[in-house]
């Protein structure tokens, strides 16, 4: 087969689940852990300010770089599997041509808009003079990345997770690189850290356009441009009500972050940065799956594969939910240890913050699963609905909270934990109208028992077991290596003929025919 056959081969179901998603956490094993290394190294190595200013000031270019291209790219990852299925090669070069026209346009723009407004928002937003040299270079990491997500696009699109993997290996590890190098010659500051974070992006990007050209370029130049007005107009439609979406989801994932460091200064951001990292550990082990969710629902549901559709929405949801709740238990139950052990012992109130958190995480994950079934649905309108209401909830309870009852970042994450409610529970009720999730309430009860019953043990019994300082950080890390084992060993004991018969329903998966 040659090099378009294979790029454009429509392949079973069993592949995808199987071969793609393994790569997927192949490539997570190997990359995943070390964001959480670089953060502990900048956690160790520099006051706990200046790791909220630093990650504050990167959230705030991740915020405005939705407006990078109208969000044509996120429109890319819903009709670029519909044109391929349906062999319309022509209106696949057209919108990403499109999309890459849009996006230089906007880029510059936004860029430029930044950068002359670096010294009004480091002092009236950050709080800090030293913001306004690492806006001026962050601009060039808010060009980068939005490059890198129009490739990313149509690696996902093409549900091609060994590409869309080798661009996050190779941008995670020349972060890593540069970063000890400057750990280890004692010359860690947040003006290089901030250098290199974009050099690392650099080495990414450079990686991601090489087989961009070599895998994808020779198969676009055989294809010709539409000249079709309707198609534009398609597009523009769809990317419209994507981009007011986008604008809610990215806001609802930063606005708290930035609400933060705004009404509390640097101090306490670098505190709420960490407690972020440690709520969202439990993505390490999802985040794969869910980012191949959108496409491949797409796909299903043009394919009018119902059944297939079916046994995927209550897999995900049933063991999800298992996955996530044994890692709340953990974290409400050791929350200052494991905050100590990532982060030092001076952000141990970053763990304090994750202990009101813990127990709603699975309305979280729960809701990116019902987040990429409803993109595959093309219900955009419905999700822009949902996510205004539990945006302006957020706001109104952050300014509230952390303003007029002085509750601080504990106001914050209530906030947040109402959003996350809101999100949840407007987007089951439109997926159960569409298609009834068949949810297994007893198995959750059981799980939940056993659950309960061992972070109940550990809470009570923590401080026979570790000891909160910098110094016993190895002999802690063993104990809690230990402690997961058995944890997950009773869980997996507990589940053994339940996850036997997860094998059988995807095998069943595997034969379903078209």
């Amino acid at each position: 087969m040659d090099g378009e056959g294979e790029l454009l081969a429509d392949q079973p179901l069993s592949h995808k689940l199987i071969k793609k998603w393994g790569r997927l956490y192949l490539f997570m094993i190997v990359t995943a852990p070390i964001w959480y290394i670089i953060r502990v190294i900048i956690s160790n190595q520099l006051p706990v300010a200046d790791v909220g200013l630093f990650y504050s000031i990167i959230w705030f270019i991740l915020l405005i770089s939705l407006y990078h291209d109208l969000w044509l790219t996120e429109a890319l990852q819903y009709y670029l599997p519909r044109y391929r299925i349906q062999k319309k090669y022509n209106e696949y070069k057209t919108i990403l041509y499109l999309t890459l026209i849009v996006q230089v346009i906007t880029w510059i723009g936004v860029a430029c808009i930044i950068y002359f407004w670096a010294n009004r928002l480091a002092v009236h937003h950050f709080h800090s003079p030293e913001a306004v040299g690492i806006i001026k270079t962050l601009c060039r990491y808010f060009i980068w990345i939005n490059f890198l997500q129009v490739f990313n696009s149509v690696y996902i699109a093409f549900q091609d997770t060994l590409y869309s993997s080798l661009t996050e290996f190779f941008k995670v590890y020349g972060i890593l690189a540069f970063t000890l190098f400057f750990w280890l010659s004692h010359s860690l500051t947040i003006e290089n850290f901030s250098m290199w974070w974009i050099s690392g992006v650099g080495i990414g990007l450079v990686a991601s356009s090489i087989i961009f050209f070599k895998k994808y370029w020779k198969t676009l130049k055989r294809w010709t441009i539409e000249r079709s007005q309707n198609l534009v107009k398609t597009q523009f439609k769809y990317a419209f009500w994507i981009f007011l979406w986008a604008n809610v989801m990215t806001l609802l994932g930063q606005v708290d972050q930035q609400m933060v460091i705004n009404f509390l200064w640097p101090t306490q951001a670098g505190y709420y940065s960490n407690y972020l990292s440690l709520m969202t550990m439990y993505l390490v082990l999802i985040a794969p799956l869910l980012s191949l969710l959108f496409p491949l629902v797409t796909e299903l549901i043009t394919k009018n594969r119902d059944k297939e559709l079916e046994m995927l929405q209550n897999l995900l949801y049933k063991y999800f939910s298992l996955v996530v709740l044994t890692i709340s238990g953990i974290l409400f139950a050791l929350w200052p240890v494991i905050a100590t052990i990532l982060f030092w012992s001076k952000f141990t109130y970053s763990g304090h913050l994750i202990s009101y958190s813990a127990p709603f995480l699975v309305l979280h994950v729960l809701f990116s699963i019902n987040y990429g079934i409803l993109a595959g649905l093309g219900k955009v309108k419905d999700r822009v609905k949902i996510l205004w209401r539990a945006l302006w909830v957020n706001i109104i309870l952050n300014i509230l909270l952390i303003l007029v009852f002085k509750m601080w970042l504990i106001g914050a994450v209530i906030a947040m934990i109402a959003g996350w409610i809101i999100l949840f529970l407007l987007s089951f009720r439109i997926i159960n109208k569409h298609q009834k999730i068949d949810f297994d309430w007893r198995f959750l009860f059981n799980n939940l028992v056993i659950i309960l019953w061992f972070s109940l043990l550990l809470y009570y019994f923590q401080d026979r077991i570790f000891v909160l300082e910098n110094v016993y950080r190895w002999k802690n890390i063993v104990n809690l290596m230990i402690i997961l084992l058995v944890y997950y060993w009773i869980i997996w004991g507990v589940n053994y003929k339940s996850f036997v018969l997860l094998w059988k329903e995807i095998k069943k998966l595997i034969v379903l025919k078209k």
